[in-house]
């Protein structure tokens, strides 16, 4: 990614012949890279004047063209559980959305991290403006209310990230917002909360890019408020092959934690319960193949062998964490929709459908036995 600032915009000398009739006015542009190294080019005088470039902004150099990249300077985030604390504590001046009463309930609580307070400033739907990002971090049961609570904070340049586990919010999202969504994925954090409290060894990143593969001047433009937030940010050009990964992940850490009530330190070790495990994660490549995309047939294995050792042992993927607050889990956006594509494909799915009727038979249950 060629990202550069635009240091002087001169017009053209053509000395004294005359620009030929039908030829674009060409202006010399100079440019500086993150390296301080300058690089002087030629661009047509219209295409600068159509992206507005002006000395002082930054540009996305692709095949020989200028694209103007929009700087991130505002931000909003709805979603104040494990992940908007873990990466919305990083993002200065954002702007939490919460409506009166649960904005008194975070301010009467105030989360912290790794016991370290972090403040947060709250915005009620109301009273939203349009921010330069919106980064959707809710559970999968809160995404429509989530979906029509940052209206408000929707403007035309507003890149909208989301955060949340599966493979689906992307579209809810874009159908909802028309051309604002990158496609993203949060992986290798072990943050475990209780109540207002989180504790992290592993904080992890955040993988985002086009779905077609591209980097735009948006995509450029996360990447650089990210890295100035301090957050771990990666652009990728094949962000569906990450999301189809994380999937696989959840389908396995998540589900089992949930079903058997393991911590990270469990998953690790060679059980029956690890094996059913490790069965989902292999329902999950398999029904990737199928859809297109090339997940390796050892995904499993080989990352558990590389991640699990990086987590805090006695702490709980997120699913396992809401089975033990009695939280609606997100089993239906992982064995669920493992299970509604694997129809499609004929591809059979006894161990997700074994997670699926345990969860949801979990689920049931504590309405029969209250606190």
């Amino acid at each position: 990614m060629e990202l550069y600032r635009v240091e002087q915009i001169a017009e053209g000398d053509y000395g004294c012949e005359e620009l030929p009739e039908g030829a674009p006015v060409l202006c010399s542009v100079t440019l500086r890279g993150p390296d301080g190294a300058s690089l002087v080019v030629e661009v047509p005088d219209q295409a600068l004047t159509a992206q507005s470039i002006q000395e002082g902004c930054t540009v996305l150099r692709q095949d020989g063209s200028l694209q103007l990249v929009r700087p991130i300077r505002t931000s909003a985030l709805i979603g104040l559980g494990a992940l908007g604390i873990l990466f919305g504590r990083k993002m200065p001046g954002v702007q939490v959305i919460a409506d009166s009463q649960r904005a008194a309930r975070y301010t009467a609580h105030p989360a912290t991290c790794n016991g370290q307070p972090c403040p947060f400033s709250y915005c009620s739907p109301s009273q939203g403006q349009p921010a330069d990002l919106a980064l959707v971090t809710v559970k999968a049961t809160g995404l429509e209310q989530a979906i029509r609570d940052i209206a408000p904070f929707v403007g035309p340049h507003t890149v909208i990230l989301s955060l949340l586990n599966g493979i689906t919010s992307e579209e809810r999202l874009e159908a909802a917002y028309p051309g604002h969504t990158l496609w993203s994925v949060a992986i290798g954090m072990d943050a475990n909360r209780v109540g207002r409290d989180l504790v992290f060894k592993a904080p992890g990143r955040i993988q985002f890019g086009e779905r077609d593969g591209r980097i735009t001047p948006r995509v450029a433009a996360v990447a650089q408020y990210f890295a100035a937030c301090g957050i771990a940010g990666e652009p990728c050009t094949d962000i569906l092959y990450k999301q189809w990964h994380k999937l696989m992940i959840n389908v396995g850490l998540n589900q089992a934690s949930a079903a058997f009530g393991m911590t990270y330190g469990d998953l690790a070790k060679d059980t029956p319960q690890r094996a059913k495990m490790l069965q989902a994660m292999q329902e999950v490549i398999r029904l990737a193949n199928a859809e297109g995309v090339p997940l390796p047939p050892d995904d499993d294995v080989v990352w558990l062998a590389g991640a699990i050792p990086s987590f805090k042992p006695d702490n709980r993927p997120s699913m396992g964490q809401d089975i033990q607050a009695r939280r609606p889990t997100e089993v239906e956006e992982f064995a669920g929709t493992v299970r509604r594509l694997s129809q499609k494909h004929g591809l059979p799915t006894p161990a997700n459908d074994f997670f699926y009727q345990r969860i949801r038979a979990i689920e049931a249950g504590w309405a029969a036995q209250p606190h």
